[in-house]
């Protein structure tokens, strides 16, 4: 894995420093950076992500990230977004309004608190270990990083708001929070996002990180 670039953006609202940890950890070289010319060049790309949609953008669109960003998916890059980052590839968030984001994947980002019943006193954001488990429209197939995934391994959430791709076959792996099913991971060809942290989340976090790495 070293002959791999494996390139984490930086835009300013990531948690760069700990998935950086956990990349070196899998031996793989690994840079952290805003530099256009080095999202061109990258093996893998990492988006990670943490705070709100509209600043995230903002801060993309200011770096000139995301027609490099988009060129780079649409290349094949394998192509990782994290957390917020995940937020930022679906074409939108209701959060603060209405944002545009990178339509790498069509959909729209949800606020949690909406999707709640009216009395419920369910607790937003959604934060704590949770298990995945397959999505209703992708019962019968997988994502061959997840081959090794059993029923109890939990991976580490924290979110306000979730991914719910336009198109249901994108949509592989989902969490259970309370009453609510919350996509957990979503894929369109060589684009991936996690809800969760995998650098958060121990070995089993780990290993998907790895299974990424093998793309």
């Amino acid at each position: 894995m070293k002959n791999q670039k494996i390139t984490i953006v930086d835009y300013g609202l990531g948690n760069l420093e700990s998935l950086k940890r956990a990349f070196q950890h899998l031996d793989s070289d690994v840079i952290v950076t805003s530099d256009i010319s080095a999202l061109d060049s990258a093996s893998k790309l990492i988006l990670p992500g943490v705070g709100a949609y509209a600043k995230a953008m903002q801060s993309i669109k200011k770096l000139s990230l995301e027609k490099p960003l988009v060129s780079a998916a649409k290349k094949g890059v394998p192509f990782l977004g994290i957390c917020l980052g995940m937020q930022l590839l679906l074409s939108e968030s209701e959060e603060f309004g209405n944002t545009k984001g990178l339509n790498l994947i069509p959909g729209k980002v949800k606020s949690i608190k909406k999707l709640l019943k009216a009395n419920s006193v369910t607790k937003v954001p959604h934060v704590g270990w949770n298990t995945l488990h397959k999505s209703d429209s992708n019962k019968n197939s997988s994502l061959a990083m997840f081959n090794n995934l059993r029923k109890e391994n939990s991976f580490y959430f924290v979110h306000s708001f979730a991914s719910f791709p336009e198109n249901s076959s994108h949509r592989f792996y989902d969490t259970y929070y309370e009453e609510l099913n919350l996509p957990a991971v979503i894929n369109k060809d060589n684009v991936f996002g996690f809800q969760f942290h995998p650098e958060k989340s121990g070995q089993f976090g780990l290993q998907l990180l790895k299974e990424f790495l093998k793309l």
